[in-house]
Parts: structure tokens; sequence; C-alpha cells
């Protein structure tokens, strides 16, 4: 299981001192949507010129023009690309068509999509490199959110998959037993006192 950082942070400074601290550990170093919207695709270009041998992942949450848009964050750098699951079909395979002619992946990600499993597996025929199962911050903060409901869809969904919202060191364990493809983690490195020691502790923690 590979481990990503997800950085939700608003510059290309702030992004380059944590992919420094980091990238020792991880294995995907993906810019969110706050940091690509405030500080442009520049930040890609940065970082993957600093980390060339990590995969870079643009959160672009693409809703429409997905050929365009993924284009534009290939050719800034980026390895992988993400397109929302709620998105048209032909979106998402607009978005596919060019990562296949840069030879890079889609990731579509699920926030939002109340059927997690079939939606999953329909983009996943649509060329989809791995499927995001993902709850945004704004959902992991409402009473009751359990990681376990992702997990138990990725597990059904039979596909391959990522899961994103509320990975740390206390539930990686149980995303891997899951057969995550990836895990992800955004506040339990980027929000830790220590992100280095954090992303080391997880990297740790995954067998």
């Amino acid at each position: 299981m590979k481990l990503q950082v997800a950085m939700d942070l608003l510059t290309v400074e702030e992004a380059l001192e944590l992919a420094g601290k980091v990238a020792e550990y991880v294995d995907i170093i993906e810019l969110g949507t706050p940091l690509i919207k405030s500080a442009g695709l520049a930040a890609v270009t940065a970082v993957k010129a600093a980390h060339p041998d990590k995969i870079i992942f643009a959160d672009m949450k693409t809703m429409d023009a997905g050929l365009l848009e993924a284009e534009i964050a290939f050719s800034a750098g980026a390895d992988l690309v993400s397109v929302l699951g709620s998105a048209d079909d032909s979106t998402i395979a607009g978005a596919v068509k060019a990562a296949q002619a840069h030879n890079k992946g889609i990731v579509v990600d699920l926030i939002g999509v109340p059927d997690k499993v079939t939606r999953a597996k329909e983009v996943h025929a649509l060329g989809a490199k791995f499927v995001e199962f993902h709850a945004g911050l704004d959902e992991q903060a409402q009473p009751g959110y359990d990681l376990n409901g992702l997990l138990n869809a990725g597990e059904e969904a039979r596909v391959p998959f990522s899961v994103a919202g509320g990975v740390n060191i206390s539930t990686i364990g149980a995303v891997q037993h899951a057969g995550a493809d990836v895990a992800v983690a955004g506040g339990a490195i980027y929000g830790a006192p220590d992100p280095a020691l954090a992303a080391k502790e997880l990297r740790a923690a995954i067998i």
C-alpha cells in the first residue's frame, strides 16, 4: 500500500517546505485543491521539480472540461489528476484520454457520491487508475462520522482504490486491511507538531 500526503496548504513556499520534510516517507505528494486554487498549477511544477522521483497528484476535482483541465495539469508536471465521480461520464473519459496521451493517470474522487460502490465500478470501467473513497473535511466534522463506511465500500467495490478522510496512525491498519492501494493522510501529517515524524510513523505502520 502506498502512502500519500495531502497538502492542504495555500502557498508554494509552504508546500515545498512540507514536501521537503516528508518526501522520504511518502510515495505520492498531493497538492490539495485549496493550494492549486490559491497558488495555481505553478505549485505542481515547483513540487515536481523539487521531487522528480515522487508521484505528484494535482487534486483538481474537475467537474467539467475533463480533457482540457487534465491536459493543463499533466503539462504542468502532474502524474495524477482528480476528477469528481459526480461528473458526467464524458468528462471522466476526456480526462482519461489526456492521461493516456501523457502516460499518466486519472483518480476519480467519490466525495459526495451516494452510491460509492456502483460509481466506483463505473468509473473504473471508464479508465480511472484508481478510485478515491473520500470524505471531505466538512463531512468528517459532522457528528457520527466513521471511516469504516468508506473502508467497507472500498472493499465491496473490488477496484483499485484509495481512502481519504480520517487516515491516521490509529486507522491506517484498518485501511490496509480493507485492501486499499493508497492511504491518504492530510491533517495527520501537516497538522502534526513534527510532520516528518508523523509521516515516518505512518510509513512504519504499513506492513
